[in-house]
Order: structure tokens, then sequence, then C-alpha cells
């Protein structure tokens, strides 16, 4: 919820140097993000060859990214907030490169494991998550929740696939994870190092109290002041319930297909439409944060969330399944401007990447456990109306959370840590 008092920081004309910095972040998400994201489904079995490994061990390499983005996104958000963006997206690109560069040149597990776990967990939490909403949050004023929504649009996820499929079956798999290296090297890093942290005459400090309109003295809260901050705490499990409906959704939508007599053909159709329409959310979503502020957007997403879930267990006819499923993919696309937008709202824009990356890390635990928790259900059960039910009850008591922590204001924030 935007208050009144920035209304006129948030009608600012943006820097002429904004759209340049909103293209680098665009580009750190989407490098980061494709080449991660884009290639699992390609590389299974050329490294299960590679490494002679099970398709189980074969499979490890994202949650890998997954869980160790997540655990170290609180410190990348301390780290957005203390050293320069540029050398954090600069050191991303360089440990991404040196990801790639491994895993072209051996074939052990253990290097696999180091590359995943070790080097792109990292540079996905810094140049994937943290650095790309930040660095738009400190050059936009206007249409901030738009700019964030464009830079998070998963482009690259898109095509990589496809490219990547052929180079593997041209060239082999040791040319993509060149190619991907190069990628990294060769395009993220030149961009990453044109980054400038801050609108020029200004420090980052300013240039946040500027976005936000805050006093000068408010600076910025800290990682315990976050902790105890209530209104950190209901934006952020607000945040989660958007977060894990669209994990969960993207996980289990397929086998969900099946437990209602669909081919996987049909489940496989289901994933696509979410993730096209993922796309067209992403910008509907960042017009609808700078129109009404981002605590109202995250009630908005989760009620509307709860009314989905709700819907998936009438049995509905596919047509309309697909339908369902594609307005799903859009409000999965909402969390990021929407949770941008909150958290810079609701705590300041100077304490947005710490409260951006610690609400990852202390939310993770949630969302694996709902991850597991439905496959285990369906498991015994055969089927997944009590995980509908469960994230149906979740989304609902979300929207009073994200009203409660929409009602925080920069400075009352402080006053309340």
């Amino acid at each position: 919820m935007t208050h009144p008092g920035s209304a006129a920081a948030q009608d600012a004309p943006n820097h002429p140097l904004a759209r340049r910095m909103g293209l680098i972040a665009w580009l750190s998400h989407n490098v980061i993000i494709g080449s991660v994201f884009g290639t699992p489904a390609v590389l299974l079995r050329p490294m299960q060859e590679r490494m002679n490994v099970s398709a189980e061990l074969a499979s490890a390499g994202v949650p890998l990214v997954m869980i160790g983005s997540a655990v170290l996104a609180s410190v990348a958000g301390v780290l957005a907030g203390r050293f320069s963006l540029r050398s954090l997206m600069a050191g991303s690109a360089l440990a991404a490169a040196a990801a790639w560069l491994l895993l072209a040149f051996s074939t052990s597990f253990v290097a696999y494991i180091a590359a995943y776990g070790l080097l792109l967990g990292p540079a996905m939490s810094l140049a994937g998550v943290v650095v790309p909403p930040t660095l738009v949050t400190r050059w936009f004023n206007r249409n901030r929740g738009l700019a964030i929504g464009v830079v998070h649009l998963p482009v690259i996820v898109a095509i990589m696939p496809l490219g990547g499929n052929w180079v593997i079956e041209t060239y082999g798999v040791e040319t993509l994870f060149l190619g991907l290296a190069a990628l990294s090297g060769l395009v993220l890093l030149p961009a990453a190092l044109l980054v400038i942290d801050h609108p020029p005459g200004e420090t980052a400090v300013t240039a946040m109290q500027i976005a936000d309109d805050t006093p000068a003295h408010s600076g910025s809260l800290s990682v315990p002041q976050l902790f105890r901050n209530r209104h950190f705490w209901g934006l952020a499990l607000a945040v989660s319930a958007m977060n894990t409906s669209v994990t969960l959704l993207g996980v289990h939508l397929v086998a969900m297909a099946e437990s209602w007599h669909f081919p996987s053909e049909r489940g496989a159709l289901l994933a696509s439409t979410m993730s096209l329409c993922g796309m067209a959310g992403s910008i509907l979503f960042g017009i609808i944060v700078d129109r009404i502020g981002g605590g109202r957007t995250v009630a908005l997403v989760v009620f509307n969330g709860m009314v989905l879930w709700l819907l998936l267990l009438l049995g509905l006819p596919f047509p309309a399944l697909m339908a369902v499923i594609g307005i799903m993919g859009m409000h999965g696309a909402a969390g990021i401007p929407a949770a941008s937008r909150a958290y810079a709202d609701v705590l300041g824009a100077a304490s947005f990447s710490r409260a951006y990356g610690l609400s990852a890390t202390i939310t993770l635990p949630l969302t694996i456990a709902c991850i597991i928790g439905a496959g285990t259900v369906y498991r015994i059960t055969g089927q997944y109306t009590v995980m509908l039910l469960v994230m149906a009850v979740y989304c609902a008591i979300a929207i009073p959370l994200a009203l409660f922590g929409a009602r925080g204001r920069p400075q009352a924030a402080l006053n309340l840590a």
C-alpha cells in the first residue's frame, strides 16, 4: 500500500539512465535464471551418461541451486545493502562462468555438486534474485512495479530448452556448457561492469530515501530489526503463500493432471500454458502494483489464489481447467513485482534488499514442507484433494496478513523495530 507522502516521489521522473540499468537488471536475471532453469530437462539424460549416475542424482543440480539460493538470500540482501551492485553482479557472472566451465571439463559427480551448489547457488541468490529488483528499486521512481515486472520476464527460460537441445544434438553437451559459460562471462560480465549503483549525485542511501520519500534520518532496517517487525512478518508469510502456490503447481502439475485422468501430454500442455501466461502476468501485475501498491496487490493475488485453488476441486473439463491454470500462471508471476514493491513501500526502499532476501530464507522451510507434503499425501491417497484444500486455506490466511503488512510505513517500521 503506497502511503500518501510518497506520491510526489513516485511522480518524479526517472533518471535518463534508469532504462539502461533496467536492461542490465533484465539481462542479469535472465542469464542466470535462464541458464539454470532452462536447461535441466535437456541435460538430464546427457548428465546421466556423462557421470554414470542415476536419474535422481543427475537431477539434483537445480534443487541444490534452489536451496542454496534461498538459504543465501538473506546474506545476499545484506551484501546488496553494503557493497557495490556492480561488484556483486560481476562476481556472480564470474561464478556462473566458472561453474559451466567446470561442468564442461569434468565428468565427476563431486564437481557437478560443487558447480551447482557452491557456484551457481550464490550466483542465483545475488544476480538472479536480489540484485535485479534492488537495482530497479534504486533507479525507478515512476512505474517501478511495471519496470520490475519487465525485468523479470523469463525470456531466456522460454527459449533455452529448444536452443540447448539443438546444441547438444548437433555439437554435444560440452559445447552447451561452453556456450553457457560464454553467456555469463562474455555477455553478463561486461554488462555488470556498466552498472551504476545509484543515480549520479546521490549516495545509495539517499537514492533509496528519495525513492520511498522517507526522512534522511530514517536509514534502513537491520536484519534483527526486520525480525522484530510485525509488518515484515505479515508480508513475508503472505508472499510465501504466493511463491508456494506457483512452486507447488510447477512441481506437481503434470502429476495432478494424471490424477484427474488426463494423459501426460495434456499435463505438459497445462505446464506450458502456465509458463506462457506467466509472462503476461509479469507485465499485468507490474501495472497493477503501480496503481494500488505492493501490499494490496499481494492481498489481491492471495485472495484470487484461494478462489482458483478451490476451483480445481470441481473436476473441470480440460478447456476450463486450462483457463484456470493459465490464470494461476499469471498470478504466479505477480510474486516478484508485488513483493518487491510491498517491501519497499512498507519498510522503506533502503531496507528493500535485506527484507527481500531475508523473507526468501525464512519462508523456505514452509515451501519445502508443502512440496514434500503434497507428494507424500498423493502417494498415500492417490489424489491431490487435501493439497488443494490446504493451499486454499493458506491463501485465505494470507489475505489479512497481507493487508496488515500493507499498513506499515517506513518511519513507523523503524519505531516498531
